[in-house]
């Protein structure tokens, strides 16, 4: 997922004006060191208020305006004396949710999809059992499935060089 997703482009774009087309950070995971974090959060604090101030900013009607102001601070370089960038799965934290959501999103579509062929309703599709491929399905220990490369056979969540995530969120 990117910045050009309209969780951080919208709210970014209408209130400073600028886009950016690069990773979209997760705000919901941060850390650092003591020094670090508190100068973070004085930053994030300043920002927050900041916009809380300008009408083009504040009280928009989404949630995750805090992803929005991080992604903001970290690519408009206020954050470059103190941050650097992870990419996901390579560091100490594994954020799922955005992959997750991908992988949920497309077994409710193909079991709608599947569901239709058979002229059964798609009402409940998002809580069918999404078995599409018996060869990864239950019968491999996996609650996942293994072509996702997201976890290793007894199901842990795991980086890109196949080692167990450390944090998961």
């Amino acid at each position: 997922v990117r910045t050009t997703h309209w969780l951080v482009d919208w709210p970014v774009g209408d209130c400073k004006g600028v886009h950016y087309d690069q990773p979209m950070l997760c705000s919901g995971t941060t850390i650092g060191t003591r020094a670090a974090m508190l100068e973070y959060l004085r930053i994030m604090h300043e920002e927050m208020n900041e916009w809380m101030r300008d009408p083009k900013c504040c009280c928009l009607k989404t949630n995750g305006d805090d992803q929005a102001i991080h992604n903001y601070l970290f690519y408009s370089g206020k954050l470059n004396h103190i941050a650097a960038s992870v990419p996901n799965r390579y560091g100490l934290v594994n954020t799922v949710g955005a992959q997750a959501s991908l992988i949920f999103n497309s077994h409710v579509k193909a079991k709608k999809e599947l569901l239709a062929l058979y002229n059964q309703s798609a009402d409940n599709a998002h809580v069918v059992p999404y078995d599409l491929d018996t060869d990864f399905g239950d019968e491999s220990g996996n609650w996942l499935g293994l072509q996702y490369g997201m976890t290793d056979k007894e199901g842990y969540l795991v980086n890109y060089n196949g080692e167990r995530s450390f944090i998961v969120h």
